[in-house]
């Protein structure tokens, strides 16, 4: 089984993992794993995710 990890780099400020957790549900991309390593100013949050290319395309429109 191959996986794909997608990370994405966050503002550390209340509502940044939710936001991006939030345009993923309605994307229905559903999240198989995450983890997310955090700054002062800033996170990176890994994910593993069901649909690869749906959640790039949702992320960055």
């Amino acid at each position: 089984m191959r996986a794909e990890q997608l990370s994405i780099f966050l503002e550390n400020k209340a509502g940044s993992i939710a936001e991006v957790t939030a345009i993923l549900r309605d994307a229905g991309v559903n999240i198989r794993a995450l983890s997310l390593a955090d700054t002062t100013d800033f996170g990176v949050l890994r994910m593993i995710v069901d649909n690869v290319n749906k959640a790039e395309q949702a992320l960055t429109t």
